[in-house]
């Protein structure tokens, strides 16, 4: 069985250790729906609670709102089992200090969630009135799709992503495919101008944060993202 593990630790084993007497195959990837979305298929996504529970809780209800359809796992401690709540986008629970049979039998009871053949599914993401489908480059918003450049896809991809944290021009110049450490922050400006004008009625959801950079709230999907 593949497991991915999506925590701020360098080796996910070490958030459940009982892993380690396991024969799965354990990958672990940055707490984030970037990471997430860029990792191979996998049969499980374990979510590290132990010492965040209310960012894992947020983290959980992100993913779902992918299409991937992996079953996600939350891990937590008993300190943080007050803090688990109907928030929590997760079919099972385990604590960090569970045997390796408990584990092995979460990791199996996950499977009755797993949606048919999820890894042959395009990569979306929705937020809000936006839907960004990775597979076919595209970002929509109300079910249609935008007419974007490349560097207006990137930036628009970027702060989507990362919904509900500022991204300084910084940021978006790192994150954006084509852009170079020579890309001037007035050309992010003008970028990010050119989609606000092409958002019409929404083009108030990409928030400028002063000090800080741009900003688009998160929200969960308006409604399903197409598959």
């Amino acid at each position: 069985m593949d497991v991915l593990v999506l925590t701020s630790a360098h080796d996910g084993r070490v958030v459940l250790p009982g892993l380690d007497l396991l024969p799965h195959r354990v990958s672990t990837r940055r707490p984030t729906v970037a990471e997430y979305l860029a990792s191979d298929p996998c049969d499980a996504v374990l979510v590290d609670g132990r010492t965040h529970p209310s960012a894992a809780r947020e983290l959980s209800r992100r993913l779902v709102a992918t299409t991937r359809g992996f079953p996600v796992i939350g891990v937590i401690d008993e300190t943080a089992a007050p803090h688990v709540d109907g928030d929590w986008a997760i079919v099972q629970l385990v604590l960090s200090g569970a045997g390796p049979a408990e584990i092995d039998a979460r990791l199996r009871l996950a499977q009755r969630h797993r949606s048919a053949e999820p890894e042959q599914r395009p990569s979306v993401l929705g937020v809000g009135p936006f839907t960004i489908d990775a597979q076919t480059y595209t970002i929509s918003l109300d079910g249609r799709p935008l007419p974007l450049t490349h560097h207006q896809f990137e930036l628009l991809k970027a702060l989507l992503v990362h919904a509900g944290r500022p991204l300084s021009r910084a940021d978006l110049i790192a994150e954006c495919a084509g852009w170079t450490d020579d890309t001037s922050p007035r050309a992010v400006d003008c970028h990010v101008r050119a989609v606000r004008a092409k958002l019409g009625p929404h083009r108030d959801a990409i928030r400028t944060v002063r000090g800080h950079g741009y900003l688009i709230p998160w929200s969960p999907p308006v409604r399903p993202p197409t598959p």
